[in-house]
């Protein structure tokens, strides 16, 4: 499958699909808003037209070259989507069109229908679902970072995916599952009630589904999506019985209804706190399902075994983050300051331990993987960790009605997941660079059916790319950088937020907080190692093989989301933070305004409490100095000899070998060790409760199933035969006896009429 250089002509004729937007809006004079049906609609008409149309023209060199089987058209489609959110974007942040925080447009209605009532009467009241799409400010960004990656992953797609034999004539399905999947993302973001938010959750489990397993022939591919899939499960049991107990106290579902007043329920009877304790730790379940916190964190470093696009979708885009968005939706709840109910903050307070304890256990576990996109999703899990532990301390807040400090965690907790977002997809593309050249590279030196063991993913076969692809080597720096927290870089303005607000909790408000904050405050520093040797291994000191000496970097569609993801990963995260991006996605104000540099500066390295720079600095010592020049010792070291990197690339390769070098040969062989490679033998401790539990008592109920329930069946059955055979020896085809029988009939009903009325 090889691939000209210069095929961005291919992309001409989705220039007429990109004036759909102005077409709408000029000519046809309608609203942003009005055309946000399109964000989820064009995806979902895109996937049974790639399947079909793939399934029609496969093998055919036009659809392969010129359609990159079907690639072109799923890009276009997301495209239209992306178009749509930013043109609402645009109005809601210039404040051209009126939005509220509670914006609501009902596009049609779904189902009507009579409410049973628990006495067992209908309430002549009609209950209506309708659809409809929710607009404020954390709906708007996650669709932003949904859509804008999604768009730019798809594009990274066309690269890495069409340019592999192993998936020739296949990428047709790849392309269909990959526009379902994002349409689940945008529509749940886009929902206006937990019903639907639920039912497009839904979607993007069975597409996760679908594409963790894409190599399906292979055993592990086929195992790690069926792991994914049934963990999640076991959370969207848990969320599904939360929402009935949602419906049974709000007898609505709907985001207008419940965040109205989520104090009074039914009738305007006052909500009871202890019901809707339960009904949001449910919720929460399925948020630590979905997004991989533990203890359903299992399946996330087995979906690597999905194609690297779909690790980028699913760590970066899509379903960790909805988690997430669910966690963050539960905020009205919590707002005691806005009819919110008091007496949730335990649950808040969970909401933080499992955050804090999933950020450090998956940092400890990031510290001996070898493979690189395994580094990469425990960093996922980590980095997510942070984001649930400050939407805790913001909820916490939130429900003793500390509001100020509440919005602060909140809004840096949606920063962080946009950070992350950019950073990770980022990252992920720039992994899939790396495999990509690697594994081709080998390819061209070693003939296929040598049986040469050789894993493009692990790190221990890479070092010295730093001078063979300083495009790749660049983009994953900076997002390095990005998750370790390095100042100015875009992740350090949402992270020190986090650690700093829930510090202030620990130290100020609620003593069990401080388990969290130490917690997080020594992932920091794990975070800076860990990332540091994954970039140390791959990009600096002599190649660990062959095949390095032939890698290069000129495959199209690759550099270009490389290019535009590092740029927001560098400059994103600061410019941001200039205009105020933590007050505006905390709802504290409808726009983004720009606060002066050094004030933002003054804010972020001298804040005027002391506890809040002490552990500010602590943080930077951890994340930015002491983890990364631990990880040069252990991985660092110059380029052979004769080899150069461009700058700034070359000063952190030269420099990383300048801090001396450790043996941890002997620590590689410990006990710790050998847990951390088995995941801490969680995955273990499952297989061996499952083994003991589940699968005995499934085995119970096939028992009963083939013997009682197909026994009886089959009784049945029988006689029914026995019966019939029976029946046959009436049933001649003689018409005398079918006469005969008639009077015999006929007479014995006579009988029996003269019999009683005589």
């Amino acid at each position: 499958m090889g691939q000209n250089k210069h095929e961005y002509p291919l992309l001409y004729p989705l220039i007429p699909l990109l004036l759909l937007v102005p077409l709408m809006k000029f000519i046809f004079s309608m609203d942003s808003f009005e055309a946000a049906f399109l964000i989820v609609v064009v995806p979902l008409l895109t996937f049974p037209t790639i399947l079909i149309v793939g399934q029609i023209f496969n093998k055919n060199d036009t659809w392969k070259e010129k359609y990159k089987e079907g690639g072109i058209i799923a890009l276009g489609s997301l495209g239209i989507s992306l178009s749509v959110t930013l043109w609402i974007l645009i109005d809601y942040l210039s404040g051209t069109l009126h939005f509220s925080n509670l914006t609501v447009i009902e596009w049609f209605q779904w189902i009507s229908f009579d409410f049973l009532q628990s006495d067992y009467t209908i309430n002549p009241e009609r209950r209506i679902i309708g659809v409809g799409i929710w607009i404020d400010s954390i709906s708007l960004m996650i669709l932003f970072v949904a859509t804008f990656l999604c768009f730019l992953i798809c594009w990274f797609s066309m690269g890495y995916m069409n340019t592999d034999p192993i998936n020739e004539d296949r990428n047709h399905r790849f392309y269909a599952e990959f526009v379902l999947f994002s349409m689940g993302m945008f529509g749940m973001v886009l929902a206006d009630s937990f019903l639907w938010l639920f039912i497009f959750w839904e979607i993007m489990g069975l597409c996760s589904y679908l594409l963790i397993g894409f190599y399906y022939w292979k055993v592990s591919a086929a195992y790690a999506a069926k792991k994914a899939f049934l963990t999640t499960r076991i959370g969207d049991v848990f969320l599904m019985v939360g929402l009935f107990i949602l419906y049974d106290i709000y007898g609505s579902l709907s985001f207008e209804v419940i965040f109205e007043d989520p104090s009074t329920g039914v009738a305007g009877a006052l909500v009871d706190s202890n019901q809707l304790f339960w009904a949001l730790l449910l919720l929460f379940v399925g948020a630590v399902g979905k997004s991989a916190q533990f203890p359903l964190h299992v399946w996330l470093p087995d979906a690597m075994e999905g194609p690297t696009p779909v690790s980028a979708l699913i760590h970066a885009a899509t379903m960790v983050n909805a988690g997430l968005y669910l966690v963050a939706r539960m905020v009205p709840f919590f707002d005691v300051h806005h009819h919110g109910l008091a007496g949730l903050e335990n649950l808040a307070i969970i909401i933080a331990f499992i955050g804090g304890i999933t950020a450090f256990m998956a940092a400890s576990i990031a510290f001996v993987q070898n493979d690189i996109k395994k580094v990469l999703a425990y960093s996922t899990m980590s980095q997510l960790a942070y984001i649930f532990t400050g939407l805790g301390v913001a909820l916490w807040f939130y429900n003793t009605d500390h509001h100020h400090a509440a919005a602060i965690a909140f809004g840096a907790s949606m920063f962080h997941l946009f950070n992350h977002a950019m950073a990770k997809g980022m990252l992920f593309m720039a992994s899939g660079s790396v495999i990509h050249e690697v594994h081709h590279a080998h390819d061209h030196i070693h003939d296929a059916g040598d049986g040469h063991d050789f894993d493009p993913q692990d790190m221990r076969n890479m070092g010295g790319l730093a001078s063979k692809m300083p495009i790749t080597a660049t983009a994953m720096m900076f997002g390095s950088m990005s998750i370790i927290g390095v100042p100015l870089i875009g992740g350090f303005w949402s992270k020190e937020g986090i650690i700093a607000e829930t510090w202030k909790a620990a130290l100020e408000e609620e003593p069990l907080m401080f388990f969290p904050a130490i917690l997080i405050l020594a992932t920091a520093g794990m975070t800076g190692f860990y990332m540091s040797r994954m970039w140390l291994m791959t990009f600096a000191g002599e190649p660990k093989s062959d095949v390095v000496n032939h890698v290069h970097e000129s495959t199209p569609w690759i550099r270009e989301p490389l290019l535009i993801l590092t740029a927001i990963t560098a400059l994103g995260g600061f410019i941001l933070a200039l205009f105020g991006a933590i007050d505006f996605l905390s709802n504290n104000t409808d726009h983004l305004k720009m606060h002066g540099i050094l004030e933002t500066l003054e804010h972020a390295f001298l804040p005027e409490d002391l506890n809040t720079r002490l552990i500010g600095w602590i943080t930077i010592v951890l994340s930015f100095i002491i983890g990364p020049i631990l990880a040069s010792r252990v991985h660092g070291g110059s380029l052979k000899d004769g080899e150069k990197a461009i700058q700034p690339i070359g000063f952190l390769v030269s420099l990383s070998g300048k801090f001396g070098t450790q043996d941890v040969e002997e620590l590689s062989k410990s006990q710790l060790s050998e847990a951390l490679q088995n995941r801490l033998y969680f995955d273990n401790m499952y297989e061996y409760v499952i083994s003991k539990t589940i699968i005995p008592f499934a085995n119970m109920l096939a028992w009963f199933d083939r013997t009682i329930i197909d026994g009886i069946i089959k009784q049945i059955e029988s006689k029914s035969v026995l019966g019939s055979l029976q029946v046959r020896r009436v049933t001649t085809g003689s018409a005398r006896d079918y006469i005969l029988m008639a009077a015999v009939g006929m007479l014995s009903i006579f009988v029996l009429i003269w019999g009683v009325n005589a």
